[in-house]
């Protein structure tokens, strides 16, 4: 019985693969299958061709600042002294350490641009546009708004970075690539520049960012992570978040910088603030007002890791009150330091309204 069956199935399976090949080599569905074939082949081709290369998302527009995280850093500004987070160079503490908050007001130094991306220690908003060629491509996509007297072009065309000798502009050389839905752009060739606002830690004109933009529906995050091999150990890494708002501020533009006086006592004396090495009297503010270890505060790499909370855990002690800062937010005319929105009782307000908030707890 097994015999038979077989034999069938494969006589049958004979029988239909030449049925199939005489199909096959006849002339006419030859020439049939062919132009079907080239059909499909030209559809395809021109199909490549009205797509792009890579996947593109509308960055255009404008982005309000939502400072739910870090605020700090893009409000107000840390303390002199503050290096948390930081994975500094020897080289890169000394100088932190020399700055003055007087350096800046100097006629010299009041118009010099900042580093490309620090924009993400700002409070400003954001606006992005394209510029395309005759055909529509996108030739480059910029960035203004919040980059002190200067925007960032991201070149999408392909164009090779200059060479390492090339003039370093205050917006450096940025180009950009897609990786999925995320705008990859690689900055080289900027100017020295602080990087966090306010506390004079640095960066050198051998800095390189890679920076990452994504826009997920009205959210718009920017990481970038820049490497200096003179003032850092480890590439510091920054996160921010905006968001789209057609009504937002469209920032700021500094075409134009006037300088003026702004201490008169350093007037014409050829005097520039900073403090000799060993000299910073801000360099303990971490440890005597908030108990951080001195390692902590001055920004060595391995305290940025998760793992020096072991270390941390048996000298830590919390200071027995908060002056500053204490909720995150900053304290406006008395009143606690919350967020829009939130009451915070930090221990540390007037008698006043420690009471009146006392009396609506209970």
């Amino acid at each position: 019985m097994r015999r038979e069956i077989l034999k069938n199935t494969t006589h049958r399976g004979t029988e239909a693969s030449a049925s199939a090949k005489a199909t096959a080599d006849r002339p006419g569905r030859r020439s049939q299958r062919r132009r079907r074939l080239s059909q499909c082949v030209v559809f395809s081709v021109l199909w490549l061709m009205s797509v792009p290369a890579f996947a593109q998302v509308e960055l255009g527009g404008t982005y309000a600042i939502r400072m739910h995280e870090d605020y700090i850093e893009r409000g107000p500004g840390s303390y002199l002294g503050d290096f948390t987070g930081m994975p500094l160079s020897d080289e890169g503490r000394a100088k932190a350490l020399s700055y003055s908050s007087s350096l800046p007001s100097t006629i010299e130094r009041q118009c010099l641009a900042q580093s490309p991306w620090v924009g993400l220690y700002r409070p400003l908003a954001l606006r992005f546009w394209s510029e395309v060629d005759e055909s529509g491509r996108v030739v480059a996509w910029v960035m203004a708004g919040d980059y002190l007297r200067d925007h960032v072009r991201i070149w999408m065309d392909g164009r090779p970075h200059p060479s390492a000798n090339a003039w370093h502009s205050p917006s450096g050389f940025t180009t950009g690539h897609w990786e999925g839905d995320t705008l990859v752009a690689r900055t080289t060739h900027v100017k020295t520049a602080w990087i966090r606002r306010g506390v004079g830690i640095p960066g050198s004109d051998q800095s390189t960012f890679t920076v990452f933009i994504t826009r997920r529906e009205n959210l718009l995050t920017i990481m970038s992570v820049q490497e200096d091999p003179i003032y850092l150990t480890e590439p510091h890494v920054v996160s921010r978040v905006w968001e789209f708002d057609p009504r937002a501020s469209q920032g700021p533009l500094r075409d134009t910088c006037n300088v003026g006086v702004e201490i008169p006592s350093l007037e014409d004396t050829g005097e520039v603030p900073h403090y000799l090495p060993g000299q910073n009297p801000e360099e303990d503010f971490m440890v005597r007002t908030y108990n951080i270890p001195k390692e902590a505060a001055m920004g060595f790499a391995h305290t940025l890791y998760p793992e020096y909370r072991k270390t941390l855990r048996s000298v830590y002690k919390p200071p027995e009150s908060c002056g500053r800062y204490c909720c995150g937010w900053i304290e406006r005319q008395g009143l606690p330091g919350a967020a829009p929105g939130l009451t915070c009782n930090d221990g540390n307000l007037p008698p006043a309204l420690r009471k009146a908030i006392a009396g609506t707890e209970r």
